[in-house]
């Protein structure tokens, strides 16, 4: 096994990460056991098992400070990359977590741990039914996340703290769907706008500044857009979305399947906020009423939160087929294989919003250039472009230039 198998600043850049707390009970290992852990599950995503892809997350932790209910081993193993491609079949990737810790001078595997099933939905993008409890959370240990050949995220609990990707250090963005400092946060700020006009505000409650049921609107509709793109990417078929604030004429929009009348995810967006916040105020008093009147709401939220997950995995079903799903701004579905015809001057280029550099749009397959053309035309639009790889863009035209935010998911 090669000494460093990955970039050598890898290391350093978890360590300056790495948050510390005075009560916090995990903390890294030395260099030494760190770059071994490291190179090790590097390995394991090299490997196959029987075909299949290795995917699995391994913590580092000591069986002591993690909850019961875990399932320990009699006898710990040796962690090597031949014991991860052999254990991860029967692990449950983003759910069951493969423990290990230093035991005699060696990396040994003593058993698994759950993150918990509302975290499994928070992490996938789906909202739970309930709001996320502390007990929902992983603990703050090291985790290695494996996702394929090459691919490892490195979380301190449920902290992103570094991604490798081909070779290279990725640190996490900013959440780009919600910050208003960039075009795709702009974007989405506008159509929270128009739904809240559209609705006349109905569902901001009483109680609330209009800037926080925003911001709280918001983060919902962005999680339900990730969702989808989770999907899509699941299923490894590739698909791209376009969301409109306008209606796309037949010039810009050829649709092969029109969905008329769709009724949307914004409405269980806006339902899923206000059974929310309801359940998370303060209990005013404890009479039998009120607490009847608590499980009413918690039932309507799970439910709320059910349908909603629903039409997620419908919207992301839709984009297998050859063409793009057209939604608008309620993300209601305006139709599917959906093409866009490629309009792009020649020698057209498009801009990594994220290091500046610009390439001719024609050096992407026609999936990509598609988007970015009806990007190009319609600044109210904006595309979501999931790759076979794997690999997530996000594509709008600001100020006349074309852009691109590659790394969605990471």
């Amino acid at each position: 096994m090669a000494e460093y198998a990955f970039p050598r600043d890898l290391i350093d850049a978890i360590k300056t990460r790495w948050q510390t707390a005075a009560d916090q009970p995990f903390e890294l290992p030395e260099d030494q056991i760190l770059q071994k852990l490291l190179e090790t599950c590097y390995h394991a995503s090299l490997r196959t098992s029987e075909q299949r892809l290795v995917q699995c997350v391994v913590a580092y932790a000591s069986m002591a400070d993690i909850p019961e209910g875990a399932l320990r081993l009699s006898r710990p193993v040796v962690l090597t990359d031949s014991e991860l491609v052999r254990l991860s079949p029967v692990t449950q990737h983003r759910q069951t977590v493969i423990g290990c810790e230093q035991m005699d001078g060696w990396l040994r595997i003593w058993g698994f741990f759950d993150y918990g099933h509302a975290w499994v939905q928070h992490s996938a993008g789906d909202p739970p039914a309930v709001p996320i409890q502390l007990a929902d959370l992983p603990p703050d240990c090291l985790t290695i996340t494996i996702e394929g050949p090459g691919a490892l995220t490195i979380s301190q609990g449920r902290t992103s703290l570094v991604r490798l990707r081909n070779g290279r250090v990725i640190f996490p963005q900013e959440d780009l769907f919600q910050s208003a400092q960039n075009p795709l946060g702009k974007f989405f700020r506008q159509l929270i706008d128009d739904l809240l006009k559209s609705t006349q505000r109905r569902y901001l409650s009483a109680y609330e500044e209009e800037s926080v049921g925003q911001r709280t609107l918001l983060s919902i509709y962005t999680t339900s857009i990730l969702a989808i793109l989770e999907r899509i990417r699941l299923r490894q078929h590739g698909g791209s979305v376009v969301i409109s604030r306008v209606p796309l004429n037949e010039q810009l929009a050829h649709v092969t399947y029109d969905v008329p009348e769709h009724a949307g995810l914004a409405d269980e967006i806006m339902a899923y906020k206000t059974l929310d916040e309801l359940l998370r105020e303060p209990d005013s008093d404890f009479e039998a009423a009120a607490e009847l009147e608590r499980c009413r709401v918690q039932l309507e939220l799970h439910r709320s939160s059910r349908r909603l997950i629903q039409d997620i995995g419908q919207v992301s079903l839709l984009a297998a087929a050859d063409g793009a799903v057209l939604l608008d701004g309620h993300l209601r579905i305006q139709g599917f294989g959906v093409r866009f015809p490629v309009l792009l001057p020649p020698g057209a280029t498009v801009r990594d919003a994220l290091t500046g550099c610009e390439h001719l749009c024609d050096q992407w397959g026609l999936r990509h250039q598609s988007v970015f053309s009806v990007c190009h035309k319609c600044d109210q639009a904006i595309g979501l472009i999931v790759s076979q790889d794997g690999e997530v863009k996000a594509v709008r035209a600001d100020d006349g230039q074309l852009m691109f935010w590659d790394g969605i998911l990471d």
